[in-house]
């Protein structure tokens, strides 16, 4: 086999060469984004078909997402973009599009003054927009800053905010390491939420409490579930199935 791959250059043995190529590559793909398992054996069983069906199903789509536009563009040029937009707009859309972006390319502190941006005129008080700048301001690490925010938004009876705030609360006292009160928060928030970053960070809370094993058990599940669920789920849960197998992989028993 080593001999093949070494020496063997002919044409056939080429295109064999980059088929094997391709299906390492896209079975690490699977193992490292949280595909589900059975197309492992796609691509073992297919292995050109599978790869082509894999890259245009899974990879392609992916890239896509990337830009809502559509095809894959780096982010620097969308980041010039969505500043262009808030200087010709001036939205509250727009300055959070760019806080995304920004957050994204890991430039919290800069994603931070983005979102505080929109915090003029009408949407001084406006819980919606607290609520976004609350989070950009955890995400820079002040739970302070954040805390104020979230004192000044009332959810005036919308319960999806008000299981927003009860995260976003749960997730300052986290940082100030309050992890009774966290853990309180980040459960309420669980039992309302659509999504794993309740869990995800109740999870943290434990671990940084000294129940590591309870964390271990929910950032497992979060894996478990993350691949058996549908595609959207996949799409917006993504961030939480990384971490979560990040954090297993820096919790591992020695």
């Amino acid at each position: 086999m080593l001999q093949f791959l070494l020496t063997d250059w002919s044409l056939p043995a080429v295109f064999t060469k980059l088929v094997w190529l391709a299906q390492l590559a896209l079975m690490f793909h699977v193992l490292r984004t949280g595909r589900p398992y059975w197309w492992l054996l796609v691509l073992f069983f297919a292995p050109v078909l599978g790869v082509l069906i894999y890259f245009f199903v899974e990879v392609l789509p992916g890239w896509r997402w990337e830009d809502p536009t559509g095809g894959w563009r780096p982010r620097v040029w969308r980041i010039r973009e969505a500043r262009n937009r808030v200087e010709e707009t001036g939205t509250v859309k727009a300055r959070l599009e760019l806080a995304a972006l920004l957050l994204a390319g890991g430039d919290a502190n800069a994603a931070r003054a983005a979102a505080e941006d929109c915090l003029r005129g009408v949407y001084r008080d406006d819980p919606v927009v607290l609520a976004e700048v609350a989070r950009y301001r955890l995400e820079a690490g002040d739970a302070v800053a954040a805390f104020a925010a979230l004192e000044q938004a009332n959810p005036l009876g919308d319960r999806r905010l008000a299981v927003k705030l009860a995260l976003l609360r749960g997730r300052a006292c986290l940082l100030q390491g309050r992890h009774e009160e966290a853990q309180t928060l980040l459960a309420e928030a669980e039992a309302g939420h659509l999504g794993d970053e309740p869990r995800y960070f109740r999870a943290l809370s434990l671990h940084q409490s000294g129940r590591t094993a309870e964390a271990r058990e929910i950032w497992e599940e979060m894996r478990r579930h993350f691949r058996r669920a549908g595609r959207s789920w996949a799409r917006t849960e993504r961030k939480w199935f990384k971490l979560a197998s990040q954090r297993l992989r820096e919790t591992r028993p020695r």
